[in-house]
């Protein structure tokens, strides 16, 4: 009987599996015949075949991924959202809304940094004037503590255009230069600055912060190398960063240090560069924002040249301040401006308005109209800012003596020598203070003396590497106060109310502590302003000198900690 079974068995799989077979080809026939009905079904039956025919696996694959579309499309959509989902009463929610208690938009300023906001003084009206008085008391004060270096800001002929122009074109742009931003007033600017340089192209942006920052980022990828001085400012830290190219750091203004990188790099690293030739660029400032001193260009431009570099020049505070015509570190040094590269300047500084630019050949500006992002996405200055801006540049131009030097610009340069003379001579003032800005600058920086610093215990920098706030960031720590530079400041802002309590207003440096990759100082600033007579200057630098000599003489590291 086992025999018999096993013999059964063996006749009725077979049988039932061909059986199987033949109603599953019947079936298939039909959904073909049913297929081929369908306008372009021979198509896709044609294809089937020819692809079986050659790859029968490929058939199967398509086969799953069919039923797998089919299965996705008709299945109901998964939420992931709701598992878990606890569905809460009107009451709950009420109640949980009642508790919630909203972090603060802006962290309180704690009890040691009060001073910060009790020093900003409040003036009775803007604070571009060179005389000023403040709300409170009606003091008057000469001001030495804004970049209106020229003098320019509420000049008669400039105020006049700038209503002119609002009460034509109103106040706003309400665009970016290339969707109806630019009016014909704006390209006007362009091609005044254009003959105001001698240059080929310039471009206008809206905030002068951001020049910088969309300039760079269009013309540097990763993969392109930047040799950048060591003491540029944060707008220019920023652009590097978001460029993503390899950027190494010369010591500041060490223009030999300069050159040993060049070597190196042409030794050691383009020499073994594969692919695409990268993009060299070589980036400084004019005249220098946290320093106040002044790169020398004739050595930069051999540099450039002999390496092969492009050479990019921040100068938002050189033009207009320096040069005998104001156009910046290139006529100081006697240089054509056409041999720097890139060059990018504010409008905010010495000509009055807001906004920045970039100046350079044909083709490098037109990149920039298509490939800045700063161009392309943010709003066009507004039309007075614009015609206040061509206005200052025609005065510059326009007044000249028979050296063809401006008027207004050889008045000015001569305060600027005689104060710094004044300052940077005085033998008891360096035992306490150093002067850190060259002789043309129109900003006079003050840092307190190295052995000065010592005696209060103060580190050489509070910014960069090996310092206390590199060493936060690395970690990560969000709480960036250091007593040190808190005190290091209050004792600056203290020298400043001392000078203020006497009629003069100067100012200091600021940072945004936290964002500064570079090793930065604080520092006193004294802005030379072409309204401020002689005889005013001298006198400001009598007040300044005995009161930063009341100030630091005999100040002992614990007094310091108590201030």
């Amino acid at each position: 009987m086992d025999h018999i079974q096993t013999m059964s068995t063996n006749i009725t799989l077979p049988e039932a599996f061909t059986t199987t077979a033949h109603h599953i080809s019947i079936y298939f026939q039909k959904l073909i015949q049913l297929i081929e009905f369908i306008p372009g079904g021979a198509i896709i039956i044609r294809y089937i075949k020819s692809s079986h025919k050659n790859d029968p696996f490929r058939t199967f694959l398509e086969l799953i991924l069919v039923i797998f579309a089919i299965r996705y499309f008709t299945t109901k959509r998964y939420e992931s959202k709701k598992r878990g989902f606890v569905k809460l009463s009107e009451k709950e929610v009420k109640e949980l809304v009642d508790e919630w208690e909203p972090e603060p938009l802006v962290l309180p300023v704690t009890a040691k940094e009060q001073w910060r906001l009790d020093a900003i003084p409040i003036v009775e009206k803007p604070g571009y004037d060179s005389k000023l008085k403040l709300q409170e008391t009606s003091q008057s004060l000469v001001n030495l503590a804004s970049v209106n270096f020229l003098n320019l800001s509420n000049d008669e002929q400039t105020t006049a255009e700038a209503k002119r122009i609002i009460r034509q074109n109103g106040v706003g742009a309400c665009g970016p230069p290339n969707f109806y931003g630019n009016q014909d007033i704006h390209i006007d600017l362009e091609q005044n600055i254009c003959k105001f340089f001698g240059v080929e192209g310039c471009v206008l942006y809206g905030q002068d912060f951001a020049t910088t920052q969309s300039v760079l980022p269009s013309f540097l990828k990763r993969g392109d190398y930047v040799i950048a001085d060591a003491g540029i400012n944060i707008s220019i830290q920023k652009a590097l960063l978001l460029s993503r190219a390899n950027v190494t750091y010369y010591n500041h203004n060490d223009l030999n240090h300069l050159e040993d990188i060049l070597k190196e790099f042409d030794e050691e690293v383009y020499k073994y560069e594969k692919g695409p030739i990268p993009r060299k660029f070589i980036v400084t400032e004019g005249l220098f924002a946290n320093t106040g001193d002044i790169p020398y260009l004739p050595k930069l431009i051999e540099l450039k040249t002999k390496h092969k570099y492009r050479l990019f020049v921040d100068e938002t505070l050189s033009i207009g301040s320096l040069g005998k015509s104001g156009r910046g570190v290139s006529e100081l040094f006697g240089i054509p401006v056409t041999q720097v590269d890139i060059i990018v300047g504010s409008l905010a500084t010495s000509l009055n308005a807001a906004g920045g630019f970039c100046i350079g050949d044909h083709v490098m500006t037109y990149h920039q109209r298509i490939g800045s992002l700063a161009y392309c996405f943010s709003a066009s200055l507004p039309a007075y800012v614009t015609k206040v801006a061509s206005t200052v540049l025609h005065i510059i131009d326009s007044n000249k003596n028979e050296k063809g030097e401006s008027q207004i610009l050889s008045s000015l340069h001569s305060k600027i020598s005689a104060f710094y003379n004044l300052i940077s001579k005085d033998q008891p003032l360096s035992k306490l203070i150093t002067v850190t800005s060259s002789p043309e600058s129109p900003i006079v920086h003050l840092q307190l003396n190295s052995t000065i610093r010592t005696a209060l215990g103060l580190p050489a920098s509070y910014t960069g590497i090996g310092s206390e706030i590199g060493r936060r960031n690395k970690l990560g720590i969000s709480d960036k106060f250091i007593e040190e530079l808190n005190n290091e400041e209050k004792l600056l802002q203290y020298i400043i109310n001392l000078v203020k309590s006497r009629g003069i207003l100067i100012t200091r440096s600021t940072f945004t502590i936290s964002q500064e990759s570079l090793a930065v100082l604080p520092h006193l600033k004294i802005c030379i302003n072409d309204g401020v007579s002689k005889d005013e200057l001298t006198n400001a630098f009598n007040v300044i000198k005995s009161e930063v000599t009341t100030a630091l003489t005999g100040l002992t590291a614990d007094g310091f900690q108590n201030l």
